[in-house]
């Protein structure tokens, strides 16, 4: 039976702090099956998971992330800003964070400003390129992306792409995201026609779109209401399975 995967937006945000081992780790316990996460690097180099240009918004630091050593990043403190008991969290790392989860989850790898020629290195050297997918709002980082690694595949936001032909032909996605100002039945079945995987995006608790996303069999959900939509999953699967054949 077909099932829409969740995919935990920088992890279970509301639950722990984004971006971190505990918000992954709480995302599937929660039940979700990829973990959403954003890739920045350092001024030496070193590929990191933050969503931010600057550390100051979820750290105890302050400054734009390409701009500071390793050194001065993994001293940082990524988790008391959300709550006491996560003072011990820092911010990780992506190859020992992608590790910590590499046979329990896929990955969904935004990049933000990053060498993908090492980011593609590294999912050849984990061997996650069959469970995961990326993508950018960086014309620059698409590109690098699928250069560098054409067998991970793309997705493409649909108000980049506007049409399924373009995703495929200009983009080279097999997965198209909608957001909520642009998500009509129309545009996920002429992507669904197409042979692409469709992804809705929210960062509300919006009880109608995602039981829309159910109802049109949409392949994932970016979310960060992750219990929310795990009941509405099960209570659709429950009518699906029970209604007559």
């Amino acid at each position: 039976m077909h099932q829409t995967k969740m995919v935990c937006h920088r992890g279970a945000r509301l639950s722990a702090p984004e971006n971190t081992f505990a918000s992954a780790e709480t995302a599937l316990k929660l039940g979700g099956s990829i973990i959403e996460l954003d890739i920045h690097q350092s001024a030496d180099g070193v590929l990191y998971v933050l969503h931010d240009d600057t550390v100051d918004r979820t750290t105890n630091g302050s400054g734009l992330i390409a701009e500071m050593s390793s050194k001065e990043i993994d001293a940082l403190d990524a988790g008391s800003w959300f709550a006491p008991r996560f003072k011990d969290e820092g911010v990780p790392r992506l190859e020992p964070y992608l590790a910590a989860f590499a046979d329990r989850a896929g990955f969904y790898l935004e990049i933000k400003r990053a060498d993908c020629e090492q980011v593609a290195a590294l999912v050849r050297k984990l061997d996650i390129a069959d469970r995961s997918f990326t993508c950018s709002f960086d014309p620059q980082m698409r590109q690098q992306m699928h250069h560098y690694c054409p067998e991970l595949r793309r997705m493409v936001h649909w108000s980049s792409a506007g049409s399924a032909e373009a995703a495929i032909e200009e983009h080279h996605a097999s997965i198209v995201e909608f957001h909520s100002d642009a998500f009509e039945a129309a545009m996920v079945y002429e992507c669904q026609d197409a042979g692409l995987e469709v992804m809705y995006y929210t960062d509300k608790p919006d009880k109608t779109r995602f039981q829309e996303a159910l109802e049109l069999s949409l392949n994932y959900v970016n979310i960060d209401y992750i219990a929310l939509f795990q009941q509405l999953r099960s209570e659709h699967e429950a009518i699906t399975c029970s209604a007559p054949r």
